[in-house]
């Protein structure tokens, strides 16, 4: 199935000041932006927050925020797939540490398991590119999000990682995930508890 395609035009996304993460490049940072705050968050959740760049973006560009949980692996861990284990960051969170709205967490994620994260606003999946890790994480994201609320995916479409084939899988499930063209950005909206999710 398809995921519903998406334009920068439609977005009407506007450049935000750095520094980016080596990983999310200035214009998937400014589309984060402007869907994290579609939905007004004051709790969010990011899946892979390396240094901490983009968290620290997030949190000078979504005012409603009150609470950000970077989510990351220790420094001597090693990836699932072999193409991230350059990725691993030696001192995870940094940039944002001296917000204190920022909040670190050292742990696999496909350990995480209900009750070990609170509910949330707004999720950004963007560390084990695995396809059973994406689907734990898009999953357990699913659950803990408030409604409204939203998913976004980093690296849709990259074809050295294996993002692509569970959200395709999620697609197929009835997941409305739509992707933002010209980037490898994916997201999906859940606009209430009783209204079906939608991607754009």
């Amino acid at each position: 199935m398809p995921l519903h395609r998406c334009s920068l035009a439609e977005l009407g996304v506007s450049p935000i000041p750095g520094p980016f993460s080596h990983y999310l490049n200035y214009q998937e940072t400014a589309i984060l932006a402007k869907l994290v705050r579609s939905v007004s968050p004051k709790v969010m959740i990011e899946f892979g927050c390396n240094e901490g760049r983009t968290a620290a973006r997030m949190l000078d560009n979504v005012p409603t925020l009150e609470k950000y949980i970077g989510i990351d692996i220790p420094p001597d861990f090693e990836t699932t797939l072999a193409c991230q284990r350059t990725e691993v960051p030696r001192d995870a969170g940094f940039w944002a540490s001296g917000d204190p709205r920022f909040y670190l967490l050292l742990q696999r994620s496909q350990e995480l398991r209900d009750g070990d994260l609170e509910d949330c606003d707004a999720v950004f999946i963007d560390g084990d590119h695995s396809e059973a890790a994406v689907i734990h994480e898009s999953r357990l994201a699913f659950r803990l999000l408030r409604r409204p609320g939203i998913i976004v995916w980093h690296d849709y479409q990259n074809p050295a990682v294996e993002v692509t084939t569970a959200l395709n899988w999620l697609a197929i499930e009835g997941w409305p995930i739509g992707y933002v063209e010209n980037s490898w950005i994916a997201f999906m909206r859940l606009e209430s508890p009783d209204a079906p999710a939608k991607a754009a």
